[in-house]
């Protein structure tokens, strides 16, 4: 992981991991200042903020060479920071890849080695299947094997009944999770991906992997190459990006005419994590080449970095401090990522928001509350130094806002 050095970038700017001590007191005399000064305020723990990060890649940054998709997306999975998109936003037929959330809500309810007893569900089920019958007993985990490495979608079927008690029961259920998850708005009809009607985009279809890949099961059924079902010899699973790809991990792939060829796949090198969506690819081997370039893509040009920033400010009998602390943000491998600092005119326990910068152009915000606070100061020539204090506070954000910091 790329880290950037603790310096001053420019100025008005904090750099990654950069720490700012102002004191003020040094600006009120001794004899306006109280015999005996009270203890500095104690901090709390800061709560560790988060970056709410714009949901594009910046307008200058580089992006990905050509692929012969309809809609991609190119998602970091520590930031959740899009690096690369094409028509993201735009809800269409996805086929089996819809499967992801089947397995998401399977997994959600349901123990791996529960017994599972195939009923009339399977009956005339087209497309691809695992070669289910009435009266067959497989485990939820061989049932997922089936589902996520071959695309059966008599498994879906099965294993929508065993969780929902029915299919419109199941489905409501993948309705539910989906929303938990922030994908709303979703009209679903089917647990397999044959209905062409259900729509997602390339952006739902990145959330619920990022869900996925938080199981603690399921990225190891995704990883697998090879599965033996009951009864069956040993089948590869139809994800070619796990043999084509150095560091693939895995996701699922699906197919139907309205959709195309479309895969949601992962990838793992060194400490990061990518997903990349490609929807309504041309003939193969175009969804796994796609793929591929996205993920070299956000492996070879863009780059984590860190920002944060300790500001700890002395004031009369007390003191403040604002605690960003190390937070990754992904940029172009030739840029960084910094603070701006603009302080408030006066002391305040209200959260701050500081904007994150990459090359001059803001990519989010970072909010933290401030901890502590000045000591209460008796009236009088007391607050006469708290008044002076007041004022060089001001002074300093002035200086905060012009960028003379």
């Amino acid at each position: 992981m790329r880290r950037s050095s603790p310096r001053v970038l420019r100025r008005g700017l904090i750099a990654p991991g950069a720490t700012v001590v102002v004191l003020l007191t040094a600006m009120v005399s001794a004899p306006l200042v109280a015999p005996t000064a009270p203890a500095v305020a104690q901090s709390s723990a800061p709560s560790i903020p988060e970056p709410v990060l714009t949901d594009a890649p910046g307008p200058t940054w580089p992006g990905p060479d050509p692929i012969d998709a309809e809609a991609y997306v190119l998602i970091e999975v520590a930031t959740g920071q899009r690096l690369a998109a094409l028509n993201a936003d735009t809800r269409r037929p996805v086929a089996s890849t819809v499967k992801l959330l089947t397995a998401y809500t399977v997994i959600q309810r349901a123990d791996l080695d529960a017994a599972v007893t195939v009923g009339d569900e399977v009956l005339d089920v087209p497309g691809s299947g695992v070669g289910l019958q009435p009266g067959d007993e497989w485990t939820v985990e061989e049932l997922l094997d089936g589902l996520l490495a071959r695309s059966g979608n008599d498994a879906a079927e099965t294993l929508a009944v065993h969780v929902g008690g029915t299919r419109e029961g199941f489905v409501a259920l993948m309705e539910q999770d989906a929303a938990a998850l922030g994908v709303t708005g979703l009209d679903l009809t089917s647990p397999s991906g044959l209905d062409d009607t259900q729509l997602f985009s390339a952006s739902d279809l990145a959330v619920i992997g990022l869900a996925v890949l938080q199981d603690d099961d399921l990225p190891e059924l995704l990883a697998r190459q090879v599965v033996t079902l009951p009864g069956q010899p040993a089948a590869e699973t139809r994800n070619e990006l796990l043999d084509r790809y150095p560091g693939a991990t895995g996701m699922k792939t699906g197919f139907t005419t309205p959709a195309g060829h479309s895969l949601v796949g992962s990838a793992q090198r060194g400490e990061r994590d990518l997903i990349a969506v490609v929807l309504g690819a041309g003939e193969d081997p175009s969804r796994f080449d796609g793929t591929a370039t996205l993920l070299d893509h956000g492996f070879g040009d863009m780059a984590v970095s860190e920002v944060g920033t300790s500001i700890q400010i002395l004031l009369a009998g007390g003191a403040m401090e604002l605690v960003v602390p190390p937070t990754p943000v992904t940029v172009p491998s030739v840029s960084e990522a910094s603070l701006q600092l603009t302080l408030p005119v006066r002391p305040s326990t209200e959260s701050l928001r500081f904007p994150v910068l990459v090359d001059g152009e803001e990519l989010g915000v970072v909010t933290t509350a401030p901890t502590g606070g000045p000591a209460p100061l008796d009236p009088g020539p007391s607050a006469m130094g708290r008044a002076l204090v007041d004022g060089a506070y001001a002074a300093l954000r002035a200086a905060s806002a012009a960028g003379t910091l």
